[in-house]
């Protein structure tokens, strides 16, 4: 059984890896300089050479090197390792191996010395999968190893990983590979393989790969196992590939910018009518539409990777941002373009990227109390009429008009002394023949009471 390119290709020295220079060079002088640190933890996208750098600093740690600090391939510690029988290299898959019960193990096992190499190497994929409790079993291990014990946690989601594990670990970020990285190295495959190709097919392999090595190799060995009799043309690739043509996902796009529905749908038809992919061309169709924004903002690196912006530049131009981003939203947001063989999802997609986008709406209004009745605005002071408030409910005030009469008719009878006595009180009356005396003051009684006891005074004022 022959081996899968992938795996045939995967490289075995810090310099066969590609587009991670910056992590291969900084190991490479960790080796020579015996500053390895006893924990790392590799992040990043999936194939783009995590766990081939943990292999390749494995062999690095226990076979010979050469002056550039590359494991020399020919040693025999060397071949061990990527044979996968080297014995103090092991490999563990956190997705399968994820529970507290395995990191328990590790534990035990990393107490025991290295059998063949120099160092014991543990290499733990897809770390973040790892149980909270394996995690914080993890822990005091990765704090506090052997010291001949290296520990390298590789993963795709570094969010998932517990910042105290992150902490513990010297932290490499492996970015996604770039087109030319990625057809640099098909074209040494193609070389080696003796594969014939168009130029135009690494292209397309190497963008349907996003940045992934692997992925783009797997591409390409599956192009070779279908069309291996001649030369892969574009067209092959494309159909392989589920690639829309570009010329038409470069017409459609057109159409949607200078808001041409009918010439749209009509795009759409025709390659329904003739049994396209219609996912393949609605992916090319961004592709295209992201090429024109780029383009209307003056990016014009993105000719040589999309091949589509320059034509499409003079409908950029015309059209407003708004729209673009209102088009490229559309086709991007349904998923289920394609998966049905009618085109309905496609046309309607067209028809509403067509249409004027939606303006933004205004952010609702606070909540606010009802608002009460105003008040009518009073007259200012000056013209205001006086207004009196009904006073409280009381008796009527007395009549005390008689009582300077009446004292007077007292000092007559009785003198000025007793008209003094007599001048503390209020008379009120006579109400029906009779005379009230009201005290003035306080005392006012006592003087009055002890005068009336006064037989002589009773006497002057009893009437005759």
């Amino acid at each position: 059984m022959s081996t899968v390119f992938y795996r045939k290709w995967r490289p075995t020295r810090f310099s066969d890896v590609v587009g991670q220079e910056h992590i291969t060079d900084t190991l490479r002088r960790a080796v020579l300089t015996d500053r390895v640190a006893h924990a790392y933890l590799f992040t990043g996208p999936r194939g783009v050479g995590k766990t081939s750098t943990a292999r390749i600093l494995a062999k690095a740690l226990n076979a010979e090197l050469d002056e550039h600090g590359d494991p020399i391939p020919e040693t025999e510690n060397a071949i061990a390792i990527d044979e996968g029988r080297f014995m103090d290299l092991i490999e563990i898959d956190a997705a399968s191996n994820r529970g507290v019960g395995d990191i328990r193990d590790l534990r035990e096992r990393v107490l025991l010395r290295p059998t063949v190499g120099q160092f014991k190497v543990y290499i733990i994929d897809e770390v973040h999968m790892l149980t909270t409790e394996a995690f914080n079993a993890l822990l005091k291990t990765l704090e506090e190893p052997p010291p001949q014990v290296v520990m390298i946690l590789a993963t795709t989601d570094i969010h998932r990983v517990p910042a105290t594990i992150i902490s513990r670990c010297q932290r490499f970020d492996f970015r996604r590979l770039t087109a030319d990285d990625v057809i640099g190295r098909l074209i040494l495959i193609c070389e080696e393989e003796g594969i014939e190709c168009e130029p135009a097919v690494l292209e397309l392999v190497a963008r349907s790969a996003w940045g992934s090595l692997r992925d783009a190799e797997n591409l390409l060995e599956q192009l070779a196992v279908s069309y291996g009799t001649g030369e892969i043309t574009e067209a092959q690739a494309r159909e392989l590939l589920g690639i829309g043509d570009t010329s038409s996902a470069r017409d459609l796009a057109s159409a949607i910018l200078r808001k041409d529905a009918k010439r749209a749908l009509e795009i759409i038809e025709e390659e329904a009518s003739r049994g396209a992919e219609l996912k393949g061309l609605r992916d090319s169709t961004i592709s295209a539409l992201r090429g024109a924004l780029l383009a209307k903002h003056g990016i014009a690196s993105i000719y040589g990777e999309l091949g589509d912006a320059p034509d499409l530049e003079p409908e950029a131009m015309n059209a407003s941002t708004d729209q673009m981003l209102h088009a490229i939203t559309i086709f991007g947001r349904n998923e289920r373009f394609g998966e049905a063989s009618s085109p309905l999802a496609l046309e309607i997609a067209a028809l509403q990227a067509v249409a004027e986008p939606p303006k933004p709406e205004a952010p609702p209004a606070p909540a606010t109390q009802p608002a009460r009745q105003a008040a009518p605005r009073s007259a200012p002071a000056a013209q205001r009429a006086p207004q009196t408030e009904p006073a409280p409910s009381q008796p009527a005030p007395a009549d005390t008009s008689g009582s300077p009469r009446i004292l007077e008719e007292i000092e007559k009878v009785a003198g000025t002394q007793v008209r003094r006595t007599f001048a503390t009180v209020n008379f009120i009356g006579p109400n029906n023949g009779v005379l009230v005396l009201q005290p003035k003051y306080a005392n006012g009684a006592k003087r009055l009471r002890d005068a009336w006891m006064n037989e002589e005074i009773r006497a002057k004022l009893r009437p005759a």
